[in-house]
């Protein structure tokens, strides 16, 4: 049995849970997860688990973790099963995971985040604050994990969000350590320094297991990876391959067979007009800080433009003025040509299509159905009675089959789905807008056509295919004439997709730069080191 944690926070026994699942199966209704999956998850190596969206990678790691229980087949931790199935013997056995959604209380401070549930106490049961952040200290520095332990736990970035889960896991003395899309929140750098510590603690004989989809990383820093497909092991090796083409066979592998095309870049017509204008846009937070100082950029009609930064440089809060959910201190916005400053919800829809950067908060309502969620915002843009409902069923038929949403049951919660097709749903309903209704009085001159779409991580947390899907969807709207700006932790993505790079720091653009630019150039900019 794996030892309690100590007071310090710390594993008494730094050894690494050795676990098990021997043939285990797990379905959802009628839904098969997994099939019949054997998979042996050892200390010492960092073992990586890809597979396309839905193939059963993440219900993998919930089997193992005690989150779900097997309907067939055995778990086990050090050769002993894991009964009963549950987190807490799992979390007592050393077995923690970091799921993909937060599971933090937005309203605490981190330092109480950190210790919750297993709080040092002193005379009277009371919280011993100064033990709490003595041993979270001691516990950052040996993991190498650093955040602001006052501070509230919402306000914090996403990179120190998720970093603030995984030593919640480590305070609780994990030897395993299972992370279910911990770099898909991450830059590229945040990525890097995360990928240090987990091959740090694996060399100090921890068992670690990660989900992604970023095959860049399974090539660089796995140990060994195992390919999920449609629920079963197509594959488990030594992830020995550095070879040109590694992440080729990686992807031919979780595909089965050859990968879809690159999405092309669509040409951008010269003297096309501008259709996103912003122009010094700043919003001010708690404190008199200035979120965004000034911000001034402008997307043509048929562009792409993306906008790189590190995560927490006023990103997040140049979605949201956009969009008109945070009020501006000053600026201007102009879509299609017409400034959008007093437009309501509904014309400023008609025109400009958002996807946020947290589908659950912000893009879903996860106890509604796919289908309502597919045309969430759009039925008064629908007929009325009989009409309208045979409208909305094609309209959700439409968007199940162009983006590939698995399972394609309307009816099924979009809760029960997994991240990369709830990010499908999400994009679908930003880019395949129906019409919208006819203005009404006044209107018309105020709410022109789709003019603008604004995409943040439009393919966080999606497999190669759907990418290839989604990437699609965003060049066909730019050819349709929408200036599009994403905005993505992807430098990748970004050079694949854009005609060119936008660069933010500390609230501004700083930086605009060719697609064709050196890593070096857009990381000296994200520095402050240069503007150009």
């Amino acid at each position: 049995m794996a030892p309690r944690p100590s007071r310090a926070g710390a594993p008494a026994d730094p050894g690494g849970a050795v676990i098990e699942l021997d043939g285990v199966s797990r379905r959802y209704g009628a839904q098969i997860a997994v099939r019949g999956a054997s998979l042996r998850l050892a200390p010492g190596a960092l073992h990586a688990i890809v597979g396309e969206n839905g193939a059963g990678k993440s219900t993998l790691l919930k089997l193992s973790a005690g989150v779900l229980a097997p309907d067939a087949g055995a778990v086990r931790v050090d050769g002993v099963p894991l009964l009963p199935a549950t987190p807490a013997e799992a979390a007592r056995r050393g077995v923690g995971m970091v799921h993909q959604h937060f599971m933090l209380v937005g309203s605490f401070r981190a330092l109480e985040n950190l210790v919750l549930g297993c709080e040092p106490a002193r005379g009277g049961g009371r919280l011993d604050l100064a033990a709490a952040r003595a041993s979270a200290s001691a516990l950052m520095r040996a993991a190498g994990l650093s955040i602001p332990l006052d501070a509230v736990t919402s306000e914090l970035t996403v990179g120190e969000r998720q970093k603030l889960e995984i030593l919640r896991v480590l305070y609780r003395g994990a030897r395993a350590l299972l992370l279910d899309e911990p770099t898909a929140v991450l830059s590229p750098l945040e990525a890097d320094e995360l990928y240090a510590t987990l091959r740090r603690l694996a060399r100090e004989g921890r068992t670690i297991a990660v989900v992604t989809h970023r095959l860049d990383e399974v090539v660089r820093f796995a140990d060994h990876v195992t390919v999920m497909r449609r629920g079963q092991v197509a594959l488990s090796r030594p992830a020995a391959s550095r070879s040109a083409d590694a992440e080729g066979e990686l992807t031919r592998a979780i595909m089965g067979g050859e990968p879809p095309p690159a999405v092309e870049r669509p040409p951008l017509a010269g003297g096309a007009p501008v259709a996103l204008e912003v122009a010094g846009l700043t919003v001010i937070g708690a404190g008199g800080r200035r979120l965004l100082d000034g911000v001034t950029l402008a997307v043509r009609a048929g562009e792409i433009a993306g906008i790189a930064g590190v995560e927490g440089n006023g990103q997040r809060e140049l979605v949201r003025a956009l969009a008109g959910m945070d009020p501006r201190a000053a600026g201007r916005v102009a879509v299609g040509g017409v400034e959008i400053s007093s437009w309501d919800i509904r014309a400023r829809r008609a025109c400009l299509a958002v996807v946020h950067e947290d589908r659950h908060a912000e893009g879903l309502l996860l106890d509604a159905s796919v289908g309502d969620n597919l045309v969430l915002g759009d039925l008064g843009a629908l007929p009325r009675g009989a009409r309208g409902r045979r409208a909305e069923a094609a309209v959700v038929a439409r968007r199940v089959a162009l983006f590939r949403v698995e399972p394609p049951d309307p009816a099924r919660l979009a809760g029960d789905l997994s991240g990369g097709n709830q990010q499908k749903i999400v994009v679908a309903r930003a880019l395949d807008r129906v019409a919208p209704a006819a203005p009404g009085p006044g209107e018309a001159a105020r709410a022109p056509r789709r003019a603008a779409a604004i995409l943040a991580q439009p393919t966080r947390g999606v497999d190669v295919g759907a990418a290839a899907v989604i990437h699609a969807a965003i060049a066909g709207a730019a050819r349709a004439g929408l200036a599009i700006l994403v905005i993505s932790a992807d430098l990748g993505e970004l050079r694949r997709l854009c005609h060119r790079l936008l660069v933010m720091r500390q609230g501004r653009i700083v930086a605009s730069l060719p697609p064709a630019c050196s890593d070096e150039q857009i990381g000296r900019a994200m520095l402050g080191l240069e503007a150009a």
